[in-house]
């Protein structure tokens, strides 16, 4: 079974610093003969602006091979590094749903083609560590009722007032014993993909 991880970013990462100084001087009035002990003063502005910006940094399609045995319990832990100066929220969203069967479809035979997995997400920002809920895989699906549950920049899991430069955001992916549920596993590869979007929070 693999578990692939495809990052995604709808805010411009890593982008330079933008700062735009402008300098203003003030006039200079001179007389032909400067009282005596007087001052000529010169004004100077600094103005800069530094453009907000959210990403993941040296993010790529990540994947991960589950346990050899998809009917054990099994966790796994996706680190990420992020580059964001302002507020940002993390959104996570499930393509299937569920572990599904690469290789066969539900026959009727009595067994799952599918297995439900578990989902929380970390966030380590410069005011302390933000924990999501656990949702279940079904509650990732576009639309679905997940907290974190997002396609749209700056919708998911709240940094609040955190930025995070140079720091981790962690998904820890788990699913329990099939001994533990009603039906056993069909043989096969299981696949879900998990897109992820971080930006500005809105």
């Amino acid at each position: 079974m693999i578990a692939r991880l495809r990052c995604m970013t709808c805010a411009p990462a890593l982008n330079a610093i933008k700062a735009a100084l402008k300098l203003t001087f003030a006039s200079l009035i001179l007389s032909a003969s400067p009282a005596f002990g007087q001052a000529d003063a010169i004004t100077i502005d600094v103005n800069a602006d530094i453009a907000p910006r959210c990403g993941f940094i040296g993010a790529s399609p990540l994947s991960a091979t589950a346990p050899r045995d998809l009917e054990s319990a099994a966790q796994l832990s996706f680190r990420l590094k992020l580059d964001c100066n302002t507020p940002f929220s993390f959104g996570v969203t499930a393509a299937n749903g569920a572990l599904l069967n690469q290789d066969a479809l539900n026959d009727g035979s009595g067994f799952a083609f599918a297995k439900t997995y578990y989902l929380s997400v970390g966030i380590d920002t410069d005011r302390g560590a933000i924990a999501s809920e656990r949702c279940a895989s079904s509650e990732l699906v576009t639309g679905g009722t997940c907290s974190f549950a997002s396609t749209v920049t700056g919708e998911g899991l709240s940094s609040r007032n955190g930025i995070a430069i140079d720091r981790d955001a962690t998904l820890q992916v788990e699913w329990p014993d099939q001994r533990e549920l009603t039906r056993r596993l069909a043989p096969g590869r299981y696949r879900d993909t998990l897109i992820l979007i971080v930006g500005p929070r809105t």
